[in-house]
Order: structure tokens, then C-alpha cells, then sequence
């Protein structure tokens, strides 16, 4: 028996028996590569041509190999260096193909990418084995470390075959399952029991047998039943062929469809008619028109159920779900799919359209010349599982090429229709404006007239104040001239006026008297009404509109994060690849918003500070962090101005023992002071030091900007809240008119002081001194 095998071996390895070895792989796979050709030529699957180019391969490596024998055999090159790793490598790359070609019916981006990276790794191989091999060959490459290296490579190949055969599972996989287990048998067995000899024989022989399972590749792939010609008996002696029924009907209903698709003006009925005239011209199962839009995204528009007879909505299509068919209608090329597919198109179709089983595909581009591809038509047949040969490929491609001119028309309406309801919307938002407008004019025209009434009651007042200064001048006359009569009368009285006469002027006197101390009276209680009103100061800021701004606040702080959030996911560039300026204005739009939360932080504050609702609490803190998250926050205007910042602090920064978030507050306001008013490519300078003095504890900050300086005339209202809103700008001060007054309260909220210091031309410098305990002291 070991005589017999050896015999066979022999014949299998050595000249001339080893060529018939040669020309029997040749001729297996060369018969099996025509039967490919042949079934490309006939259904011109996606598949087919695919098993072409492998089986294309698969015969290159084998006439590679077979030539290099013949020219061993010759004597033109050295059989004992070349061809040893030459057989091992071409045995290698036929298993990867045979593999590739059994496994992966349809394109499949990873193992596509697998396939061609092992082979470069058995290239890089064959390269390594050659180079030492040929250094020193030995006695017997079947007895080298090499021949175990490319055994157990080969093996795990084939077990790698195996198991995405097994998970994969496409048509006629068990055949393809065959060929592996025969490869895995004689590769294990000439690892078990190498023999002498430089190539395997137990891989050979094994090969003989695979081959062979190779032809029945081609049947997988369904075809087109032929359509039997019955016959019938009559008069005649000749019996006369029955005619075979049209593969494209034109019953009425066809005919009515496509009437109904010519006589459609409506764009949103046009593609219904038109899946209607195509399902039933096809004897489809399923149609649907499928749009392309200008950013290459896909949508089955409207469909057509010819079983049931009714039209079908639109869905949104996931082109990650179909690569094979996206790919079809976005490059302008058909498409044709059997159910036996692996591909994860009709897996994804049907998980789209709620199928079970979608049948055989067939997808025919719609495309015009000057815009290029517009969509596709899509039939199925699910439930008659036609099998879409050629012909109907080329039949629907001339049909979709007369429809093109029906779209266009379709959406040349559908545009129109949409400027019109465009135009109509921009309507009635006018008319909405000019009712806005409108009330606005009269609650305008209501407070113009309630500012009239105020001016008029002013003016009343006025004049009322007026009338009484006249008559307390005149009042005033009155006495005067009464002091005169008076003084007048008492002489003549002397020389024997009337006493009647006296009397009577006494009387008169004393009522001009009271009726002037009555004016009088009246003249001093409006002076305290008008002081009043004008001393009278501003309502302060309750409980209750410090809660409304806390809520507003709020408000304000949800709608800001979700604009973050999604600003930070489009800068990722997690959901697409932005452009240069793009994402400069997504990190504008982010540094505006983070802005409006400081502002809103800074209003929230404002409020505690004006209420008396802001606590302090000390606590131990250390200043380096307290620096570091200024720094921090800081940081991006700073790299954005190319500022160089200059820190003077303590090298061993003791812990103190005040309100963190007030002191974190005040180093963040000054140094965006100094941000802001500092030029580019300036320098600011931050120096921190502790102080002691009488046994009390100084903390002393202090920013310095290149800003230019303030002028003397602005420094007292360098502090000033709210200036901004009713002045010009500060020239040489970056804050907003919000910062710097809430660091002074903050400051002097604590027993602290804060200062400016200026110098014309050259920048200013903001000093703050707070108390502060040291932590080995207790907070009092």
C-alpha cells in the first residue's frame, strides 16, 4: 500500500508525471472559467463578473507555475531554488481565490481588502524563502523549516475559509465547503508525515480531487428557465407550435396607465403613475422610483404593489443598508440581483419595506444628459419570483429613458408650486408684519398719549406753582401797600379821623393777612410735594424679580448648552468633514455663546450683589489651581491676540483661607480686562503676593496690560455699572461695563480695595488687596 502511494506521489512530483499534474489544474479551471464567461454573457450579473476575474486569477497562477516547470524540465532555470517556494506560493493564492470566490459572491469592501492584503503577505513570503532558500538549499525542502512555515499559513487559511464560509453561507456553499476540507486534509497530512522530496504530495493529490468541485462554481447563480414550446395535434399531419405568451403585456390596464401617466400635470402624482405603467408593462411584483438629490442622498419617492393593486408612500433609504444599489443609481449604472445574493442589499431592502423576501432585484438608472443621474426605477418580485434576465434590463433602460422628459416636466411644476407657496407664505408673513406693525403703532400712539397726559399734568403743576408765586407776589404787594395805608392813617387819627373809618381799615387788614398766611401755607406744602418727588429714589430690586431673573437665567442655560453641544459634535467632525471656514464660524458661533453664559452668569451675580443675597464662605484654598482655571478660561482670546502673559507668584504658594468662588471671580474679570485692551502680540503681566501687616493678612493681585492707558478724565468711572450703556467707550479698558464693577463688589463685599493705576501710551495696572487667614488660623 505505502509502495502505491509512493508511486503516485512520485508521479505527482517529479518530471514528466508532475506536468500532467499542471494540465489537468489548467484545463479544470480553464473549462470552469468559460462556463463563467458564458453566464456573465447571458444574465450579465454583478456576480458573474466577479467570478470571472477570480477564476481569471486562479489560472494565471496556474499557468504562471505550469510555465516554470516546463522551463525546469528544459533546463533554462535551476528547478532546486525556484521552484519549491514558487509551488508553495502559487498553492497559497489559489486557496485565498478560492475562498474569495465562494465566500464573497458579491463585493464586500472588507474582504475585498483581507483578499488583497494576505496576498501581499504571501508575495512577502514567497520573497523571504526565495532569498534564503537559494543561499543554501538543502537536501529536501519537504524536510526544511520553510516547507512547516507555509503548511501551518496554509492551514490556518483554510480553517479561516471555513469558518466564513460557515457564517456566510451564500449559494452552493457546500460545495465550496468541500474543496476546503479536501485542502485542509492533504496540507494537515504533509505537516504529520513530510516525505522526501521537494513539493507535497499529499497536496497534489488532494488537488485532483478539489478541482474538479470547482466546475459546479457557475451553478449557483440562477437562470433564466427555458420556456418549453408545447405542441398540439391537428387535422394536419404536422403538428403546429403553440405561440409563447408576451413577456410584457399590453392588456388594458397597462394601456390605462400609461395613459394616465401621460395625461399626470400633478408632480406629486407623476411618479405614482409612473410605477403604476412600469409594474404592470414588467409584470412586477414591486415598483418604486427612487430620487437622487443634489447632496447624493436617496429616497424611494413612491412604489407601485401590482398583487394588491395599490400605490405605496414614500420611506427614507439608508445608503449604508444598500451599498450595492446606491452605488448603481449614484454612478448612472443598472443593476441586477438574484435572491440566492449575499449581498446586504436585499437583506437591507427588505428590513426598509417590511419583505421577508424580496425576490430578485433589478434597478435601471434614470439619468438626462445635462444633469446626470436623477434616480432609478426599482422592481421586485417577491411573491412570482421572476428572475430578471437581459432583455428585461434592457428593455426597462429603454423605457426609463422616455420618462425622463415626464420628470422634468413633474419637477419643473413641482418648483413653481413651490416658489407659489413660497410666495404666499412670504405674504401673509408680510401681513402678519404689517398687524404687528400695526400694534405697535398704537401701543406707541397709547404711551405718546400717556406722555402727553404726564407733560400736561407737569405743566398743570407748573403753572398751578406759577399762579401761586404770583400770588404770593401779589399778596406781598397787598401787605405792603396796607403797611403804607396803615402808617398813613395813624397820623391823620391824630388830628380826628373816624373812628368808624379805623375800625373798618383794621378789619380789611386783618383779612389780607390771612388770606397771605393761607398762600403762604399753600406755597410751602407744594415746595415739599415737588422735593419729594424729586428726592424720591429708585425702587430696589425684590425677592421676587431676583427670581424671575434666576429663572430666565435658567431658561437661558438649555437652549445655550444644546448650541455647545452640537457646536462641539460639529467641530469632532463625528457626522462630516468641515471645511477650513466653516470651522472657523462653528468656533465663532461656540465662543459668542460661551460668551452669553458669562453674561448671564455676570447678571445672576449682579442680582445677589444689589439684593444683599451674596454669602461668603472661607475656606482653605490653594492659588495655583485658582490661577491655573483663569489661565484657563482666558486662554483662547489670549492664543487668539498671540498675548504673552508674564506670571509673578510665589514659588510655594501657602494655603489661605477666603471665598474661592469670589477670588476665582476677580482673577477671571481682570485678566479679561486685560485680554481685551491689550493689543496683538502684547504682553500682560500677573503678579500675585501675600502681605502681613500688623498681624493681619493681604492677599495682593495685580494685572498689567499694554492697552495704551486711561485717560484721567474716565478713571472715576472705570467702576462704574452700566456705564457703557449711556456713554461712549473707555479708551485703554477692555471690560464690557459689567467685569470690573463686579470684581470692585466682590472686593470690597470682603473688607477689600481695588485701584487703578495708569500710564498715557503705555497700559494700566488693576491692584486688588483683600484679607485674607492663613490656614493655621481660625476664621473668625
Amino acid at each position: 500500500m505505502n509502495l502505491f502511494f509512493n508511486q503516485i506521489f512520485t508521479l505527482l512530483t517529479t518530471p514528466p508525471g508532475n506536468l500532467i499534474y499542471h494540465v489537468l489544474l489548467v484545463f479544470t479551471i480553464a473549462g470552469t472559467l468559460q462556463g463563467a464567461i458564458l453566464l456573465l454573457r447571458s444574465s450579465q450579473f454583478p456576480q458573474a463578473r466577479r467570478t470571472v476575474f477570480g477564476l481569471g486569477i486562479l489560472l494565471g497562477l496556474q499557468v504562471i507555475l505550469f510555465i516554470v516547470s516546463g522551463l525546469a524540465l528544459q533546463g533554462l532555470i535551476d528547478p532546486k531554488t525556484l521552484l519549491p517556494p514558487l509551488d508553495r506560493a502559487v498553492t497559497l493564492l489559489a486557496l485565498v481565490w478560492i475562498i474569495w470566490l465562494w465566500a464573497f459572491p458579491e463585493p464586500v469592501r472588507l474582504a475585498d481588502s483581507a483578499t488583497v492584503l494576505l496576498n501581499l503577505l504571501v508575495l512577502t513570503l514567497f520573497g523571504l524563502t526565495l532569498a534564503f532558500w537559494a543561499r543554501n538549499p538543502g537536501t529536501s525542502f519537504n524536510a526544511s523549516t520553510f516547507e512547516m512555515i507555509w503548511q501551518g499559513f496554509s492551514l490556518a487559511v483554510v480553517l479561516l475559509g471555513i469558518l466564513g464560509l460557515a457564517m456566510r453561507r451564500p449559494n452552493g456553499w457546500g460545495n465550496g465547503l468541500a474543496m476546503l476540507l479536501l485542502a485542509f486534509i492533504g496540507h494537515l497530512l504533509t505537516l504529520i508525515w513530510p516525505m522526501d522530496g521537494d513539493f507535497p504530495g499529499f497536496v497534489r493529490l488532494t488537488q485532483l480531487a478539489l478541482y474538479p468541485i470547482l466546475l459546479t462554481i457557475v451553478q449557483r447563480f440562477p437562470t433564466s428557465a427555458s420556456v418549453r414550446t408545447p405542441v398540439v395535434e391537428t387535422d394536419h399531419s404536422a403538428a403546429q407550435p403553440i405561440q409563447e405568451r408576451r413577456r410584457y403585456t399590453t392588456d388594458p390596464k397597462t394601456l390605462h396607465a400609461l395613459m394616465s401617466l401621460a395625461a399626470e400635470v400633478r408632480a406629486d402624482k407623476i411618479g405614482l403613475a409612473m410605477t403604476r405603467g412600469i409594474a404592470h408593462a414588467m409584470l412586477a411584483d414591486l415598483c418604486f422610483l427612487v430620487t437622487l438629490a443634489e447632496d447624493k442622498s436617496l429616497s424611494i419617492a413612491c412604489g407601485y404593489d401590482l398583487i394588491r393593486e395599490v400605490n405605496l408612500d414614500g420611506i427614507a433609504v439608508n445608503k449604508d443598508a444598500i451599498p450595492l444599489l446606491a452605488n448603481a443609481i449614484q454612478r448612472g449604472r443598472p443593476l441586477r440581483l438574484p435572491a440566492s445574493s449575499t449581498s446586504p442589499d436585499l437583506k437591507g431592502l427588505g428590513q426598509m419595506l417590511g419583505l421577508t423576501n424580496t425576490g430578485h432585484l433589478l434597478s435601471v438608472p434614470i439619468a438626462s444628459r445635462e444633469r446626470g443621474p436623477l434616480g432609478g426605477i426599482l422592481i421586485l418580485s417577491p411573491h412570482s419570483n421572476r428572475l430578471w434576465s437581459a432583455e428585461d434590463q434592457a428593455f426597462l433602460s429603454q423605457v426609463s429613458s422616455l420618462f425622463i422628459p415626464i420628470l422634468e416636466r413633474g419637477q419643473r411644476t413641482f418648483l413653481l408650486e413651490t416658489e407659489r407657496d413660497k410666495a404666499y407664505q412670504d405674504a401673509q408673513f408680510a401681513q402678519e408684519q404689517a398687524a404687528e406693525a400695526k400694534k405697535k403703532y398704537e401701543e406707541a400712539a397709547k404711551e405718546l398719549e400717556m406722555v402727553h397726559e404726564k407733560v400736561s399734568q407737569s405743566q398743570l403743576q407748573a403753572e398751578n406753582m406759577a399762579a401761586l408765586l404770583v400770588m404770593q407776589e401779589e399778596s406781598q404787594k397787598t401787605i405792603e401797600s396796607l403797611k403804607t395805608q396803615i402808617e398813613q392813617m395813624h397820623p391823620a387819627g391824630e388830628v380826628g379821623s373816624l373812628p368808624g373809618d379805623s375800625t373798618q381799615l383794621e378789619h380789611e387788614l386783618r383779612q389780607a393777612l390771612e388770606e397771605m398766611a393761607r398762600m403762604q401755607n399753600a406755597l410751602a406744602d407744594a415746595n415739599v410735594i415737588i422735593l419729594k418727588l424729586e428726592q424720591r429714589p429708585k425702587a430696589p430690586i425684590t425677592s421676587e424679580q431676583v427670581e424671575v431673573i434666576a429663572s430666565i437665567s435658567q431658561e437661558l442655560r438649555q437652549p445655550m448648552s444644546s448650541i455647545i453641544g452640537y457646536t462641539d459634535l460639529l467641530l469632532g467632525e463625528s457626522v462630516g468633514i468641515l471645511g477650513v471656514l466653516q470651522g472657523k464660524f462653528i468656533e465663532r458661533i461656540k465662543a459668542s455663546t460661551e460668551r452669553i453664559g458669562g453674561l448671564v452668569d455676570d447678571l445672576i451675580q449682579i442680582t445677589n450683589l444689589e439684593t444683599g443675597k451674596m454669602e461668603f464662605k472661607a475656606e482653605s484654598i490653594d492659588l495655583n489651581p485658582i490661577i491655573d482655571n483663569a489661565m484657563a478660561y482666558t486662554g483662547t482670546q489670549i492664543r487668539e491676540k498671540n498675548i504673552t502673559l508674564r506670571l509673578d507668584i510665589p514659588e510655594a504658594s501657602p494655603h489661605v483661607q477666603t471665598d474661592r468662588d469670589a477670588l476665582q471671580q476677580i482673577f477671571i474679570h481682570l485678566l479679561q480686562n486685560a485680554t481685551a485692551a491689550t493689543q496683538t502680540e502684547g504682553i500682560i503681566t500677573l503678579r500675585v503676593q501675600l502681605q502681613s501687616e500688623s498681624n493681619e493678612h493681604f492677599i495682593s493681585i495685580q494685572v498689567t496690560d499694554t492697552g495704551g492707558g486711561i485717560s484721567s478724565d474716565d478713571i472715576p468711572r472705570v467702576f462704574a455699572r452700566r456705564y457703557r450703556a449711556e456713554h461712549s467707550l473707555i479708551q485703554g479698558l477692555g471690560d464690557t461695563g459689567v467685569g470690573l464693577s463686579i470684581a470692585k463688589a466682590l472686593t470690597e463685599a470682603q473688607g477689600g480695595r481695588i485701584w487703578v493705576e495708569t500710564e498715557a501710551g503705555s497700559g494700566s495696572t488693576f491692584s486688588v488687596l483683600l484679607p485674607v487667614l492663613l490656614e493655621a488660623e481660625e476664621v473668625k
